[in-house]
């Protein structure tokens, strides 16, 4: 019996990101990051985080200045308390489990994100989501975190499809730099208005909530095919 996830002849399709597009993640990830820093005397902002982790796509854990296997035990410790706290948070985006619901009759759709397996099986060991993606790349999937392109073109590939038939849903700028360095058009996605006013450069469309990028999935689904989209200054892989 077909899943919407499996059915056939949907000729776009949809990458997702994860962490604060379908679960609100990025709070609780921070929250592990801030108490093992503070274990240390390092006080951690959120203005941090947005700063180094979402923007420049490098670990909070680094203001620690660590290295060697205490860096690495260090990450070991964060990696336990976010899953520990992942067990216990309600991390669902309101309207998020109906929208990919109907939108998985009409696309194909897969997750891409920098979540690694055992945290992204967690996430979704509640969320009911899964069963209308056809895919999903996490980071054992691909070499280059974001906002190298890597995990997008290993999405575009699993998805099937060329690559101007797919597009992203993203919430941070190393997202968003990720997506269209692979050549795709990129819808910003900011629940409830966090994180509205970063600038990502230019997207398909900044939308606020589930209805708004509804609405303009629906759009971007109506109009032709155009060519694959790269920026002046592509990340390219290895680089």
């Amino acid at each position: 019996m077909q899943t919407a996830a499996t059915q056939p002849n949907r000729d776009r399709a949809i990458l997702w990101d994860n962490d604060g597009v379908l679960v609100d993640t990025e709070k609780v990830f921070f929250e592990a990051n801030r108490r093992e820093l503070a274990a240390l005397g390092i006080e951690a902002s959120w203005a941090d985080f947005e700063e180094i982790n979402l923007r420049g796509g490098v670990s909070l854990l680094t203001l620690s200045k660590l290295d060697g296997d205490e860096l690495r035990a260090l990450y070991a410790r964060r990696d336990a308390l976010y899953t520990q706290l992942l067990g216990t948070e309600a991390i669902a985006i309101a309207g998020m489990a109906d929208l990919v619901a109907r939108l998985a009759l009409r696309f194909h759709m897969g997750i891409v994100t920098s979540s690694h397996r055992e945290h992204f099986e967690i996430i979704h060991a509640r969320s009911g989501m899964l069963a209308h993606f056809g895919f999903h790349v996490v980071r054992e999937d691909y070499v280059l975190a974001k906002p190298q392109p890597d995990s997008y073109l290993v999405g575009i590939e699993r998805s099937g499809l060329p690559r101007e038939r797919c597009i992203a849903v993203e919430d941070s700028p190393r997202g968003v730099t990720a997506a269209r360095a692979a050549g795709l058009h990129v819808v910003y996605f900011s629940p409830g208005g966090f994180g509205a006013a970063r600038d990502v450069g230019n997207v398909y469309a900044r939308v606020e909530t589930a209805a708004e990028l509804e609405e303009s999935l629906n759009d971007w689904a109506q109009r032709p095919m155009n060519r694959t989209v790269m920026p002046s200054n592509p990340v390219l892989p290895g680089a």
